[in-house]
């Protein structure tokens, strides 16, 4: 054994005797956001990134180890790439841009083991992120199975952080963890522990001492590998990627490690960086990296606002009498879909939701069905299930729903990120999309891309929404500065199925936080392709005539979306662009009132345009004015207040 030790040491030596030390940079176009690649003293790969002259990564980790080969260290720089410009043109169906491109610097570094096994990191860098992927070439073998990932981000000392944490597997209800149903670790020093011991969800959001902001997250994720999460590294703002937990989704029968086939292309791991909010706002990054779309046919996919009665009726809610209510209600109020929640196929059954598709989509209005992601890895007793997990079933549902005339499936309880749960939720988007069937992921992991990829994929949960103040009062008394998280975190990388808008004060005997103006502002602060509002059809009557035209009006698409002011759960003033159009809301997290400026100067042709607004009156009112939109205006917000405003 010595003796072999020897050998191997002494081969190492022979083969970095030839290697030279390596350090390289690459560049954005406009030369503000800068990534340095290295080789150190022990030939493991690092990079650091840097913005504006400033440090916004320490040197942190890159490597990949396979069940065959070591890409962690003992490298050896084989050769790199010239810079090279990518740019790119594409549409969204949906989303917070219609029409988006990209333009970046890309290089691609190839590295070898003492063995002569390849592997490429390709970086890509534009004017707001920073990305990599590792390329894994044949090597002359046919698959590998991933063991770990060494990626690592260290952030500078001082990183305020806001982070939210992995659920413990087979936790919650039902063993229904983990589902993104957290509230936030925020505003705090980034070497902070998890909540659960289970490490933090992407996306992340960080501070640095000099004010920079970053994003981090990962795109591009399909069924040749399992979603990821962080890990904590060490108490300084150090974090490392880490796979899932073995008890997630079914548990031993799923390994965590992936397995790939060769050659192989990992997910994007993204930093978006920018020295003010905006950039992450507005940043399309998480759709840019993305897979274009692969769907040949799109003429199904038509975003629109729902009415739902489970938020405020529970389980026992998905009868036909509901359901013609509700169908009144969306009638009434223009929206394109209703949501019919589980149960539906006990309480209603199939032939008479057939009959009621037909009726509801007679009256320009389009139904959509929940469902059990299966089961059998959850205790979660609500149906149908047994649908949705074995393929040849799957695709006989939603061939009979095609032919009932249901437009989409909502389902829930997948609990987990592992390869084999990436496959499912990718092979349902593309039976589903065959039959012209659209989809809402519950219980479901966040959006990596998928939205471009599979427009037909038109909103996930992922979120601590509003249901969860339907539970408790800890969660409605939390949900002002919740709310304010979320812009810059979770909706950032894609839509967010929260199902907002609840005029109400209270929920199910809890007592809602959030005043009508702030809750008519979330239809435009918050992104989903199917936005599910949460009001129901006695409230009709009772919302003034301005409140109910907004309702009517407020598109769920955008064309364009612009960051005005915030700070992460203290004030969020975002503008979204239809057609002619800007929609703005604001929403106050705190409680206590504030005065602010809306600067409208980002809205072309002003000079004679007014400025729609709705925000609170006294007692728990709405309140309607007309102002001067030149010069942008100033308005009062109550405590967890808000307001809505059009720009025609």
């Amino acid at each position: 054994m010595k003796r072999k030790n020897i050998l191997l040491a002494f081969a190492a030596y022979l083969f970095f005797s030839s290697a030279v030390f390596s350090a390289d940079s690459l560049s954005s176009p406009d030369g503000k956001l800068e990534v340095y690649f290295s080789l150190n003293d022990k030939n493991a790969v690092s990079y650091s990134v840097e913005y504006a002259g400033m440090e916004v990564l320490e040197k942190s980790d890159l490597g990949l180890v396979c069940e065959w080969a070591d890409f962690d260290s003992f490298l050896k720089l084989a050769s790199e790439s010239d810079v090279q410009q990518v740019s790119q043109k594409y549409k969204m169906l949906h989303g917070k841009k219609k029409n988006c491109s990209y333009k970046a610097n890309r290089k691609v570094y190839t590295l070898t083991t003492p063995h002569n096994s390849a592997i490429k990191i390709e970086f890509r860098v534009s004017d707001n992120f920073a990305a990599f992927r590792y390329i894994l070439p044949d090597n002359g073998k046919f698959y590998s199975v991933i063991k770990d990932e060494k990626t690592s981000f260290n952030f500078p000392e001082d990183t305020l952080s806001w982070l939210h944490p992995m659920a413990e597997a087979k936790t919650g209800w039902e063993k229904t963890q983990p589902s993104y149903e957290e509230h936030y670790a925020a505003g705090r020093e980034a070497g902070e522990d998890s909540k659960y011991g289970q490490g933090w969800s992407m996306p992340a959001l960080f501070k640095t001492a000099d004010d920079n902001w970053v994003l981090l997250f990962e795109t591009d994720v399909y069924s040749d590998y399992c979603g990821t999460r962080l890990l904590k590294a060490d108490d300084k703002g150090g974090f490392k990627i880490g796979f899932p937990q073995p008890e997630e989704h079914r548990g031993i029968q799923d390994p965590v490690s992936p397995a790939v086939e060769l050659p192989f292309k990992s997910p994007w791991r993204v930093l978006v960086v920018g020295d003010n909010l905006g950039a992450v706002v507005e940043s399309t990054a998480a759709a840019d990296l993305a897979s274009p779309c692969r769907l040949e046919d799109t003429g199904f996919v038509e975003p629109g606002r729902a009415a739902w009665h489970w938020l405020r009726y529970a389980d026992s809610s998905s009868t036909l009498e509901y359901a013609n209510s509700f169908l009144d209600f969306a009638a009434k109020m223009q929206w394109e879909y209703m949501l019919i929640d589980c149960y539906w196929d006990n309480n209603i059954g199939y032939e008479k939701m057939e009959d009621f598709v037909k009726k509801a989509n007679s009256r320009g209005v389009k139904v959509i069905l929940w469902y059990n992601s299966n089961g059998f890895w959850n205790e979660a007793p609500l149906t149908p299930k047994h649908k949705m997990h074995t393929r040849s079933v799957r695709r006989s549902e939603f061939a009979r729903l095609k032919e009932m005339g249901v437009a989409g499936v909502k389902i829930d309880f997948f609990g987990g990120d592992k390869q084999a749960v990436m496959k499912l939720y990718q092979d349902i988007l593309e039976d589903a999309a065959d039959y012209g069937i659209m989809v809402n992921f519950h219980g479901a992991t966040v959006p990596r891309g998928w939205h471009r990829t599979y427009p037909n994929m038109l909103t996930l949960e992922s979120v601590k929404g509003m249901e969860y103040c339907t539970f408790n009062q800890g969660n409605a008394d939390a949900q002002p500065q919740h709310c304010c998280i979320l812009p810059f975190t979770r909706n950032v990388v894609g839509p967010m199925d929260f199902t907002p808008v609840v005029f109400n004060p209270e929920i199910r005997s809890v007592q809602l936080r959030t005043t009508l103006g702030f809750e008519l502002a979330l239809s435009i602060v918050f992104e989903s392709g199917i936005q599910h509002f949460g009001l129901v059809p006695e409230e009709y009557d009772l919302m003034p005539d301005y409140v109910v035209s907004f309702l009517q009006d407020v598109p769920v698409s955008w064309d364009q979306t612009h960051f005005i002011k915030g700070y992460p759960g203290k004030l969020a003033v975002i503008a979204r662009k239809k057609g002619a159009s800007w929609y703005i809301g604001g929403i106050n997290g705190e409680a206590e009132k504030k005065n602010i400026s809306i600067d409208l100067s980002f809205v072309e042709n002003l000079k004679g345009k007014s400025v729609s607004v709705i925000t609170d009156g006294e007692n728990r009112s709405f309140m309607h004015k007309e102002l001067q939109a030149e010069g942008g205006f100033e308005i009062d917000l109550n405590a967890n207040g808000g307001f809505a405003a059009v720009v025609e």
